[in-house]
């Protein structure tokens, strides 16, 4: 049998006999003769692998209380490991996010928000520029790297495409496609064939993205009636700007597709730590499970992700999972995606080289901290919208017309009663944070672009096409 054939048995060991178990098992033997490499002892260093999931808020998962078993396999990792119940990520779409993911700074500030290809009119011909994360930029896996890592990232393409500047750092990086069933495979392909180090991974895909997966046996799971609409980048703008109506049964019909692709991307999630597991890896690996952002579903009367900052959209999952890390905690002080990768530096005792705006969440993990952390988000969608948020109060700014939204999120988490009349002086309060935080991000932003403006760049071909598929254009 030659290569390419052995690695299409392996391929289809791997994911195509569902529930084969037996032949999971079996991985290790099959790797070997495929790439003729054994799994390896633990090393002393940790191992670190991020899955970041596309779209999958906090409150879809079931761990964190959603009233659908949407999430059996994160929920026994979630038993296992470190959850953060409160965490807001710093922007409301993919590309600016996992910026902040990536290199612990805000969008202000590395500028991967400042959009062209995209934006409130999906015939705006500007959107054939594009901003890309500028080599002024280190990313998590330059500091891995640097510090003796062997690094990879596995992306499905669209706004994770090493065309946007996220392969900086790793030594591999494939724009997969495939969902991460494909992501999976191309990883343990990787960690089998990688240099005797330890490693740093990144997976990012997108199965839960709209439109929704509408295929079996998913598009059952949580469907009671189905419905012709369609979630698509038509819909969600006629919907987000009052042209179009949903009905209840529609947004039902949406919301149970949506589920059911989670429940698709937990099953995968749980086939990886099988894996991981079988090739005794587990031991000596950080597994961080997160998300880039959420979805709305009418809670707000919007559909999707782009044109709000309410928590449906920006509290996302955060778990930790690893060596020497004492399992079944949550915590519920207020967290960030940029204090991920300070977080996992630190307890691999690492630090950044460069200036950050995250911090390292190992107090709060070990017990020595309970304090909750200031969160901003942001987005130039919408008119340009700011949130900022200390773990209960959360302020809500719309640039374009200076429209302001005070929530109280211990007594109104669902963001429904504004207070920002009724309580002008806790608006004051926050509004004085917010202030503040903006002064200390322009002045991070100017010490990083001091030199030269960034410039935005044709899009790729390859990347239209993945973006169009997405929903993004037409």
């Amino acid at each position: 049998m030659n290569n390419g054939a052995i690695k299409r048995e392996v391929l289809r060991r791997l994911w195509w006999v569902k529930e084969a178990r037996h032949e999971r098992q079996r991985f290790g033997f099959i790797a070997e003769k495929a790439f003729g490499r054994r799994a390896r002892p633990a090393l002393r260093t940790p191992n670190v692998l991020i899955v970041s999931m596309d779209s999958v808020g906090a409150a879809h998962l079931s761990c964190y209380g959603y009233c659908r078993p949407t999430s059996p396999n994160i929920d026994r990792l979630a038993e296992k490991g470190i959850v953060f119940e409160n965490v807001r990520t710093q922007a409301n779409w993919t590309k600016p996010a996992l910026a902040s993911l990536l290199t612990s700074l805000y969008p202000s500030v590395h500028r991967t928000d400042s959009q062209g290809e995209t934006g409130d009119s999906v015939d705006d011909l500007a959107r054939q520029k594009a901003n890309v994360l500028d080599a002024r930029f280190r990313t998590a896996a330059q500091d891995f790297h640097d510090a003796g890592y062997a690094t990879a990232g596995i992306s499905d393409g669209g706004y994770t495409h090493s065309f946007f500047g996220f392969a900086r750092g790793f030594d591999y990086y494939e724009n997969a496609g495939g969902g991460l069933k494909s992501c999976t495979y191309r990883l343990l392909r990787w960690i089998l064939t990688r240099p005797d180090a330890p490693f740093f991974a990144w997976i990012h895909a997108w199965d839960a993205h709209f439109p929704y997966m509408d295929r079996p046996p998913y598009n059952r799971m949580f469907v009671s009636r189905r419905s012709d609409f369609v979630l698509n980048s038509t819909t969600r703008h006629e919907i987000n700007k009052g042209k179009r109506k949903i009905d209840a049964a529609e947004i039902e019909f949406q919301k149970g597709l949506f589920d059911g692709a989670i429940n698709y991307v937990d099953k995968q999630i749980g086939a990886l730590v099988h894996e991981l597991g079988g090739l005794g890896l587990l031991a000596n690996t950080l597994l961080v499970i997160t998300a880039d952002h959420g979805e709305a579903f009418m809670e707000h009367n919007l559909v999707e992700h782009t044109e709000c900052l309410y928590d449906e959209v920006l509290r996302v999952p955060l778990i930790f999972i690893g060596p020497e890390l004492k399992g079944g905690k949550r915590i519920q002080a207020q967290a960030r995606s940029i204090d991920v990768i300070p977080t996992l530096l630190d307890l691999c005792g690492l630090s950044s080289k460069s200036e950050i705006q995250g911090v390292s969440l190992a107090p709060a993990i070990h017990g020595e901290s309970t304090n909750s952390l200031l969160a901003a988000s942001e987005t130039e969608r919408g008119g340009g919208q700011v949130a900022i948020c200390d773990g209960r109060f959360k302020l809500i700014v719309r640039k374009s017309d200076r429209r302001i939204e005070l929530y109280d999120l211990e007594c109104d988490p669902r963001e429904t009663v504004n207070l920002s009349t009724a309580r002008p002086e806790l608006r004051g309060i926050v509004e004085a944070q917010l202030a503040s935080w903006e002064r200390q991000t322009k002045a991070c932003a100017q010490r990083y672009w001091q030199e030269a403006m960034e410039q935005s760049v044709e899009l790729d071909a390859e990347v239209v096409g993945r973006l169009t598929d997405l929903g993004y254009l037409e």
